[in-house]
């Protein structure tokens, strides 16, 4: 009698292939700054400063309350291949955009923002919001909502609270001219907030997520604090109509959970994520998987292929 074989219980696997190197963070910023286009807005209450870059449906990313421009740059790079990308300054970020900051409300960046979409040309537009920016995105989607399809929140928040020890260093602050490099304990706040969620592995993008945010205006940080302050936007989130996708970091020190779930109840159209191993600076720390989540939540690919991709040339019809 012939011997039967048996099937091996154990078959083989390919190997997976290695994970990609991140992305160099300076690299990056250089290439956004030679593909991107630059432009002005003038303003009713100060020269806004933005940036375009990509193709496809608007989306502009509102930013957090002290970051320059460039520390977004590997998410946008990411987003622009399906996304007209835009992404602007707020008021007392340069001193010679002739903000008048004690004149400026929250509700007047909120109207800054549609003069800016108005100023673009834009009809519908994707909302992304990074914690700060999220209580304009909030106030945005409430004012007109039928203009944004969806929009995307990180580290949101509809109200916070500071103790009387943040306040008080908030008005010394003040007193200290420049940048909010120059405020005492700067790096040490800084290091106990973020720097655990930055591994050994992209220990660049702390040393430049350090220097950017140093270069954030003393007197443009106190006046959104300020801002912050005196909001509260829960009474008008259950009026919110909108799809929104609220991601927020588990190791987030800034903005904690509660905000998440706070959000997660009112919002009557949300989505949440919980992001293991991330703190509240994602677009530093993981800004690939980042963009690939925005990128997938507001444009999920359909059975045919994705929107805005191009189509291989055996799809692509004949010439006539």
């Amino acid at each position: 009698m012939s011997e039967i074989e048996t099937p091996s219980l154990t078959a083989e696997v390919p190997p997976r292939p290695p994970c990609p190197a991140p992305a160099n963070m300076r690299a990056e910023v250089a290439a956004y700054d030679q593909s991107a286009l630059t432009g002005i807005w003038e303003g009713p209450r100060y020269r806004m400063s933005y940036r375009v870059l990509g193709e496809g449906p608007p989306l502009i990313l509102i930013p957090g309350i002290a970051s320059t421009y460039r520390g977004y740059s590997i998410v946008l790079n990411r987003l622009a291949s399906r996304f007209r990308t835009v992404l602007y300054d707020y008021p007392g970020e340069h001193a010679d955009d002739r903000a008048q900051l004690r004149r400026i409300s929250h509700e007047h960046l909120v109207d800054d923002l549609f003069g800016l979409i108005e100023h673009l040309n834009f009809g519908r537009v994707f909302l992304v919001g990074l914690s700060f920016g999220s209580t304009i995105t909030f106030r945005a989607l409430h004012r007109e909502p039928r203009r944004f399809p969806k929009a995307v929140v990180q580290g949101a928040f509809a109200r916070r609270r500071f103790t009387a020890a943040e306040r008080i260093a908030l008005t010394l602050g003040r007193l200290v001219p420049g940048t909010v490099g120059r405020l005492p304990l700067h790096h040490t706040i800084l290091s106990y907030n973020n720097q655990s969620q930055f591994p050994a592995v992209i220990e660049d993008r702390w040393t430049y997520y350090v220097e950017q945010n140093a270069l954030t205006p003393i007197a443009a940080l106190a006046h959104r604090l300020d801002l912050l302050a005196q909001l509260d936007l829960r009474p008008s989130l259950s009026e919110i109509p909108n799809e929104v996708l609220l991601l927020q970091g588990n190791e987030d020190r800034i903005v904690h959970r509660r905000h998440f779930d706070e959000l997660s109840q009112a919002l009557p159209r949300a989505e949440g994520v919980i992001m293991p191993l991330v703190g509240h600076q994602p677009h530093f720390t993981h800004a690939e998987a980042l963009a690939s989540v925005i990128n997938d939540w507001l444009l999920p690919c359909a059975p045919g292929g994705c929107p805005n991709e191009p189509r291989p040339e055996s799809d692509r019809p004949e010439s006539a």
